[in-house]
């Protein structure tokens, strides 16, 4: 009698724990109700296409640079209109170390990208799953920062950080997987780029005209685990 009561205590405080792990009742909430926010989340690894110099104090340009693997961070406010279009506006930073540039000696030089970004999302629940399928796209502009310990050819080096504005655009797709009616995972693909970068250096020597250093605009390939909370 006592382990009876004992197992219907249990089996009634697991079902107050989760009154939502039914697949069916995933599915009703995750089809995102008309007029829900949501804030969303991201990290993962940003592969950097390989690029080149535009520019370089009136010197040759075109020199190949080789990006490390980096890493991206985001952060989005959104708006869900129904249950298969939302609306957001994106921040964050996606990061490379500059390991290479031919003709150059370099140290401790990285490219930093801070996007703000206007996104349309497109998705669909499939039915009585907890499983969505997205795709999306943005467009806005980044702060692009250019940051180095050592940069130079034979002739010009330049240290320190310069940044400027440019345009950016991405493109997205995945897939999230509902754990409650608030509350989702998932994992995508980005494809994140921007125009070229301009950056100006002032000159190390009075009177003498500043540097300039241009960088071929950035592909990157970012894969990210992303958390969603719908309010």
């Amino acid at each position: 009698m006592k382990s009876s009561t004992i197992f219907h205590a249990v089996a009634v405080s697991a079902a107050l724990l989760i009154p939502n792990s039914s697949p069916a009742q995933f599915y009703d909430d995750s089809s995102g109700a008309s007029g829900r926010p949501y804030f969303r989340v991201g990290i993962g690894p940003a592969f950097t296409a390989d690029g080149s110099l535009t520019e370089f104090s009136g010197f040759a340009a075109g020199n190949k640079i080789t990006y490390d693997t980096g890493y991206a961070l985001d952060a989005a406010m959104g708006f869900a209109f129904n249950p298969w279009i939302s609306a957001e506006f994106e921040t964050g930073v996606v990061a490379n170390q500059i390991s290479h540039v031919d003709g150059f000696a370099l140290d401790d030089t990285y490219l930093y990208n801070v996007p703000f970004m206007a996104n349309v999302t497109f998705k669909h629940t499939i039915p009585r799953t907890v499983v969505t399928p997205y795709i999306g796209a943005g467009l806005g502009g980044s702060v692009t920062a250019f940051d180095t310990d050592y940069f130079a050819n034979d002739q010009v080096s330049v240290y320190g950080s310069a940044s400027t504005v440019v345009f950016a655009y991405q493109f997205y797709a995945g897939v999230r997987f509902e754990l409650n009616p608030q509350m989702s995972v998932g994992l995508g693909y980005k494809y994140f780029a921007t125009e070229n970068s301009d950056f100006h250096y002032e000159s190390f020597h009075y009177g003498q005209p500043d540097l300039h250093l241009g960088i071929g605009g950035v592909a990157s390939h970012i894969v990210t685990i992303c958390c969603n909370m719908r309010f």
